[in-house]
């Protein structure tokens, strides 16, 4: 879902029309994305990708609060004992998830609202939407701890 849902999203941000491509590839691949459950199933990071761009809301993503930064360093959970490879990923990451920033909300942004899901867009339950991950790219399942780690900063810690 992750490379496909992005592909696509590429492909019609650079010019490319609903049924272009060889093959009709860019309408083949729209089919793919429906038929596996529509974009609230692209993983956590492709759900940040996407709600930076607008085509998703920060709603539907895990928190990746940036205050986890100013824990003190001798905690387990720091981020900056990530490996360096996460690290360096999650730090500007956080920093958008805490602006919830969102470029701007273009005519073809509000197409691929309506034609990445198998719903209207405004009726989608983010909330479910935040754990969905198709199973082509759930390599392994989420701990029960840490759903309920999101949950509880989704739900409690996020509304301050």
């Amino acid at each position: 879902m992750f490379g496909s849902a992005l592909s696509y999203i590429t492909l019609r941000l650079l010019g490319e029309g609903l049924e272009d491509g060889e093959n009709m590839a860019v309408a083949k691949g729209r089919k793919w994305i429906l038929g596996h459950g529509g974009l609230v199933g692209i993983p956590s990071w492709g759900k940040f990708w996407v709600a930076v761009l607008g085509v998703y809301e920060w709603a539907g993503c895990n928190p990746m609060p940036p205050e986890l930064w100013l824990l003190p360093k001798f905690l387990p959970i720091h981020p900056g004992k990530m490996l360096c490879h996460g690290r360096l990923v999650y730090m500007p990451m956080s920093y958008l998830y805490g602006k919830r920033f969102v470029g701007s909300i273009t005519d073809l942004i509000k197409q691929l609202r309506q034609k990445m899901y198998n719903q209207p867009y405004h009726e989608i339950n983010w909330n479910t939407a935040r754990n969905t991950v198709a199973k082509e790219d759930l390599y392994y399942p989420h701990p029960f701890v840490q759903d309920l780690t999101w949950g509880f900063l989704y739900h409690v810690a996020e509304p301050f």
